[in-house]
């Protein structure tokens, strides 16, 4: 499903679950479609799973561009996809996973999220903060040791760098000479619109996570996946979307209700936005009351 089909799809949940209906069948009249892969509970249950752990291998190092004996080989979970747990909001990640390299060699940090909003303007700061706090997780009081390996992965729904011709940045501190100062830290933005939007620009671009953004698009489209069956990471990323492996309890978990109510509110601000256009009133005072961008407000 696409993220409009999935917000309707929650709702159409919610309010059964309200009326006391049978949830399970209305997954059951679901079970064939795909889940919005995007969505935080979606991507939790799917790569935060041990047994999928080639799938979330596969991704990092595609999104890292990790090749020979850099590649991550042996991730493990801390904060893995529980079954029968609903799941909760923290500080953590989507995804956090470690990666032993051998003795006297620092281990890797992998933190793996999805922002699909910018309001505010604000993420920046949020990102500066989770890498913060995913450092400081490394030190224990009252003593210093050296540094992990931190890598943060970040899929955005909005343009980090709009000048830019490119969709894969590597983000690390550098002095003016541009030279790396620290380079076992660095944090990757996937701008994922940038991408779809300009398909025809980035057609010859063959790379790993190319390849993984066009197979998650077609099972967000629920279009003709053959181009991908043969590849045996997106064949086990094919079913493991499927609807049919998430259960009407873990759908109504926190991680799903707040893709909904950000959907929702979403889509209030847009009808909003468009009745104020309508009615002449400048888009400045637009953009302040419903928080969309000037952009967003032009093409309703």
């Amino acid at each position: 499903m696409t993220r409009e089909e999935f917000a309707e799809f929650q709702r159409k949940l919610k309010t059964a679950d309200e009326r006391g209906l049978d949830l399970d069948a209305i997954i059951k009249e679901y079970e064939h479609r795909n889940v919005y892969f995007y969505n935080d509970g979606c991507i939790k249950k799917i790569l935060a799973n041990e047994k999928n752990l080639m799938l979330t291998t596969d991704l990092i190092n595609a999104a890292l561009n990790l090749v020979g004996s850099d590649r991550i080989a042996n991730p493990k979970l801390v904060n893995p996809y529980i079954p029968g747990e609903l799941g909760y909001r923290s500080v953590e990640p989507d995804l956090l996973l470690t990666n032993d390299r051998g003795e006297n060699i620092p281990r890797d940090r992998i933190s793996i999220d999805v922002q699909h909003e910018n309001n505010d303007f604000l993420f920046n700061d949020r990102l500066v903060l989770y890498v913060a706090r995913l450092t400081s997780g490394m030190e224990k009081a009252g003593t210093f040791t050296r540094l992990e390996n931190l890598h943060v992965v970040s899929f955005q729904f909005f343009d980090a760098f709009k000048e830019s011709p490119n969709y894969r940045h590597k983000v690390q501190l550098r002095n003016q000479e541009q030279r790396v100062y620290f380079e076992r830290q660095t944090v990757t933005l996937i701008e994922v619109n940038k991408f779809l939007k300009q398909k025809e620009k980035f057609e010859g671009d063959n790379s790993r996570i190319a390849q993984w953004l066009r197979a998650i698009d077609t099972l967000n489209r629920e279009a003709d996946f053959s181009e991908f069956a043969a590849d045996p990471i997106f064949k086990v990323l094919q079913n493991e979307v499927k609807l049919c492996n998430f259960s009407a309890r873990y759908m109504r978990c926190e991680l799903m209700k707040d893709f909904d109510e950000a959907r929702l509110k979403y889509n209030v601000a847009r009808e909003i936005a468009k009745k104020m256009r309508d009615k002449g009133v400048d888009v400045s005072i637009i953009k302040e009351t419903t928080n969309l961008s000037e952009k967003e407000i032009r093409e309703l």
